[in-house]
């Protein structure tokens, strides 16, 4: 029986429960993604420097969001909610990026003491 012939069958309040219990499961893995993402953010902080690379590279911000437009058209997301989301964690990202970039070279140099 699939998962909505399953739901069909379940009250109104119990659906709802169903429902929150999903959303809840999903936002857990969303969480998990997005810590693995983040991950790679602070090792591109890591490589960056020595590449001489900036946080923000413009080029690749718009290669990310043109691939999450149609990844979202491919998977019934909302391209609007997808480009939203997208550039809010991108500018996090390049914000994160920085921190840690700017960290890395005050830890470079040497003290004055």
């Amino acid at each position: 029986m699939t998962r909505r012939a399953e739901a069909a069958k379940l009250e109104p309040r119990d659906e709802m429960s169903d429902v929150r219990a999903t959303i809840d499961a999903l936002d857990d893995e969303l969480v998990a993604l997005l810590a693995r993402r983040q991950r790679q953010i602070e090792r591109a902080a890591a490589v960056k420097p020595s590449l001489g690379i900036p946080a923000r590279v413009p080029e690749r911000v718009d290669e990310v969001l043109a691939r999450v437009a149609a990844a979202s058209q491919r998977e019934g997301l909302d391209v609007e909610l997808g480009q939203a989301l997208w550039r809010a964690l991108i500018e996090w990202s390049i914000g994160y990026e920085e921190r840690l970039m700017g960290d890395r070279e005050q830890s470079e140099t040497p003290s004055d003491a």
